[in-house]
């Protein structure tokens, strides 16, 4: 019996003024041994100024696999700063972040954020 799977993903995607909790998943996308995830514009109340971005790789018949955890926090100083996070040498697969912390810890906050944009191309 054979099984296959498909996971849907996109290899590069953008999102335009969203807001983001703390446990909310991005959608996937397709990396190809480089990813970049930046967020442009971001804007909460609290203090610290950070959002926390943890990469997830999607596994089809198993666990998900946590890698990197990144901290977040040019990206407050206006609406056209700019935070990236990148990660490279992982294997040919579907993948996603989490936003693991706001402002160090904070569970009932939210981050609004101009522009959020993956992108795997390294050559740019």
């Amino acid at each position: 019996m054979t099984f296959a799977t498909s996971t849907g993903a996109w290899a590069n995607w953008t999102s335009y003024n969203t807001v983001w909790d703390q446990g909310k998943l991005s959608q996937q996308w397709v990396d190809e041994s480089y990813n970049e995830i930046n967020f442009t514009g971001c804007y909460n109340v609290y203090t610290p100024k950070s959002i926390d971005v943890a990469l997830w790789q999607q596994i089809d018949w198993g666990s998900d696999v946590r890698h990197d955890t990144s901290t977040l926090t040019n990206c407050f100083n206006g609406s056209g700063s700019k935070s990236t996070a990148t990660e490279s040498g992982l294997p040919y697969d579907s993948y996603y972040f989490e936003v693991d912390k706001i402002a160090g810890g904070c569970i009932s906050c939210t981050v609004s954020v101009n522009t959020v944009n993956v992108d795997t191309t390294l050559a740019d």
